[in-house]
C-alpha cells in the first residue's frame, strides 16, 4: 500500500520546487495574481496526487510505480516518468524550469 500522506507531500514539494524556479516570471505579475497562480499550482499537485492513489488502488501496476518509487520528489524523475507513459519525449512532458 502507497502511503497517501507522504506521496501528497511529495506532489506540494514538485509544486513547490516547480514554483522557485518560476519566481522571477511570478515577480512580473501583481502578487494577488501570484498568490492565486501558487494556489492553483497546489491544487493541480494534489489533484494529480489524489489521481495517482486512486488509480494505485485500482491498478496494481500504478501502486507499484508509486510504491517503488518510480515518482520521486524531482521533477526530472516526474517528467521521465510521465513520459514513459504519455509517450511524449521528456522534454515535452513538463515545461523547463
Amino acid at each position: 500500500m502507497t502511503d497517501a500522506e507522504a506521496f501528497r507531500r511529495q506532489a506540494r514539494e514538485v509544486a513547490t520546487e516547480r514554483l522557485w524556479k518560476a519566481r522571477g516570471l511570478l515577480t512580473t505579475v501583481a502578487p494577488a495574481e501570484r498568490i492565486a497562480i501558487e494556489q492553483v499550482a497546489y491544487a493541480i499537485a494534489a489533484g494529480v496526487a489524489n489521481c495517482l492513489l486512486e488509480e494505485a488502488a485500482r491498478h496494481s501496476v500504478v501502486g507499484a510505480a508509486l510504491r517503488d518509487g518510480y515518482l520521486s520528489t524531482s521533477a526530472q524523475s516526474y517528467t521521465r516518468a510521465l513520459s514513459s507513459v504519455t509517450g511524449s519525449p521528456a522534454s515535452e512532458s513538463l515545461p523547463a524550469g
